[in-house]
């Protein structure tokens, strides 16, 4: 069995993580990651939806809240039900 909270914990620090060096990432190198994205989006031009203006602190605060949050949200509750249904 799996802690599902621990895991929830877990996953979500890392994602934080990942906001922080994304977000940090559109300010120094915004070119950069702009690539980044073209190049996972194999068919889609996303050159129409860059954007000219560096995020707001507002707009950071926000992703970063729902990037964990939804993180956890999503892991504790994989977890609990893969320890439920691994039971049966």
């Amino acid at each position: 069995m799996l802690n599902a909270k621990a895991f929830a914990n877990a996953t979500s620090a890392v994602m934080g993580i990942w906001v922080v060096f994304c977000a940090l990432l559109s300010y120094i190198a915004a070119d950069l990651l702009f690539s980044l994205a073209q190049s996972w989006m194999h068919t889609i031009n996303l050159e129409t939806v860059k954007t000219t203006q560096s995020p707001s602190l507002g707009s950071l605060i926000l992703g970063f809240a729902t990037a964990v949050g939804l993180t956890w949200i999503t892991v504790y509750g994989t977890i609990s039900l893969y320890n439920k249904w691994a039971k049966s």
